[in-house]
């Protein structure tokens, strides 16, 4: 029987949850204050904790960093009010399992404990969290080995790898196999923004550094001492983070925003990118100091449509995900799905499979996905060919104005992301718009990288 602790000072909620979990065959044990659960842990044997992030006595973020110093791997999933959300998804990049808000309902929390409980951060002999699987395919068994090797090193890794093919996950395997593991995983995406902003959150700020400062504000940096920094999409920092990251790294220290005191760190990096850093170094985008600062050793993750060993051991798992997810019972997909699986491109790669293969589960009313609950889009995929010029397109067709406008930006969209090798940061700005207009402009237009 699997135990679990309710950590919470609301007696109702306890109650509520406490009766629920034990009907469904938890053993559950209840704790009203942060010190009272850290003592159920030190002296039970717990499986699974659910925890309130706002404590009379601690904060989530203090509690959960005090449980990971007692039992690293034990899943912590906090409930919080709805305006503490990104709070409790701070808290999931620093390694927490999920949260869930108030108001609970308890079938979707014991919907949640069953999800995550019987997650392994390790899986002998290999070396991965239960929802990253490493596939089949002869380049991907090869990359494992690679990683076996790095994992339990603190040399910086740089992963490359197009949009949506895992590069997050090999980040999280490196950080789980490492010394490291029992301190903090954080993540930062630097492609989402603006470089005052990065700034801010690789490095932190004081109060009144910067209009809207209002208190002060730990970096990424600090965050992650002890542990690991992820940074994805690192070729769209800003060429002054660059400079202040690389001195950073050589330094072990930060400074704050507005602040002229340096805080030491221990980080290990970890980064990724979905272009060729080499090239952007070449262009005068990327520092190559900083560029061979990071690449102490190169992963490369390869497409999916370069790996089809791999594609139906993914959807596979993505199945059960979502029978989980959705409570259903779809056993698998029927041989016409399995052979447009393997024929299609996947241009969003083990995201868009994962996407598919979701919207599939919730259509299926049988036992078997069928090709009835796949889009357009897997059925009949564009054709390179049948895209036709802006030029012939005008000359062979009575087109309105709106037609052809409609034309003529698809194509400057479609030259602008080749020109930037599909990093829509960079084509964003080239184009002076921001990311989610240009993504908008992609769905609307149909355009996936060829």
């Amino acid at each position: 029987m699997k135990s679990l602790l309710i950590i919470d000072d609301d007696t109702y909620v306890c109650n509520q949850l406490k009766k629920h979990l034990e009907r469904k065959g938890f053993s559950v044990v209840v704790a009203l204050t942060a010190n009272g659960g850290l003592k159920r842990i030190q002296s039970d044997h717990i499986d699974f904790v659910l925890c309130d992030y706002r404590l009379p006595d601690a904060d989530g973020h203090e509690l959960f960093e005090r449980i990971k110093r007692i039992t690293p791997n034990l899943p912590v999933v906090f409930m919080t009010a709805y305006s503490d959300i990104p709070t409790a998804v701070r808290m999931i990049r620093a390694g927490a399992r999920d949260y869930v808000t108030k108001p609970l309902v308890p079938e979707e929390v014991y919907k949640l404990v069953t999800k995550n409980i019987d997650r392994k951060i390790f899986s002998s002999p290999g070396l991965f969290m239960e929802d990253f699987i490493s596939g089949e395919s002869p380049v991907m068994k090869n990359l494992m080995k690679q990683l076996a090797i790095v994992a339990p090193t603190d040399i910086s890794v740089l992963i490359e790898g197009e949009t949506g093919s895992g590069k997050e996950y090999i980040a999280r395997a490196i950080h789980y196999h490492s010394e490291r593991s029992a301190k903090p995983f954080m993540a930062l995406d630097c492609g989402s923004m603006p470089g005052e902003l990065a700034n801010s959150e690789l490095f932190g700020h004081v109060k009144g550094a910067f209009t809207g400062a209002v208190k002060n504000k730990k970096g990424c940096f600090e965050q992650a001492h002890g542990g690991t920094l992820f940074l994805d999409e690192i070729g769209n920092l800003s060429h002054d983070n660059q400079m202040k990251l690389l001195r950073t790294l050589q330094e072990q220290k930060v400074v704050p925003l507005g602040d002229n005191k340096p805080v030491e760190v221990d980080v290990r990096i970890v980064t990724a990118t979905n272009e060729d850093l080499r090239l952007a170094v070449e262009r005068g985008a990327f520092r190559e100091d900083l560029y061979h600062r990071i690449n102490g050793f190169k992963m490369v993750l390869p497409p999916l449509r370069e790996r089809r060993d791999d594609i139906l051991v993914f959807a596979e798992h993505f199945l059960k995900q979502a029978n989980l997810s959705f409570s259903k019972n779809v056993r698998g997909f029927d041989d016409d799905v399995r052979k447009t699986f393997l024929e299609y491109g996947w241009p969003g790669n083990i995201r868009e499979l994962q996407n598919i293969v979701r919207r599939c589960v919730l259509l299926t009313e049988g036992d078997l996905v069928t090709k009835s609950s796949l889009p357009d889009e897997i059925i009949k995929p564009p054709s390179a060919k049948s895209r036709l010029s802006i030029k012939s397109r005008l000359l062979s067709e009575a087109l309105s104005l709106k037609q052809g406008v409609m034309i003529a930006e698809r194509q400057i969209i479609e030259n602008r992301l080749k020109a930037h090798a599909y990093n829509k940061s960079k084509t964003a700005k080239s184009l002076q718009i921001d990311r989610k207009t240009l993504y908008n402009k992609m769905r609307e237009h149909n355009i996936r990288r060829h």
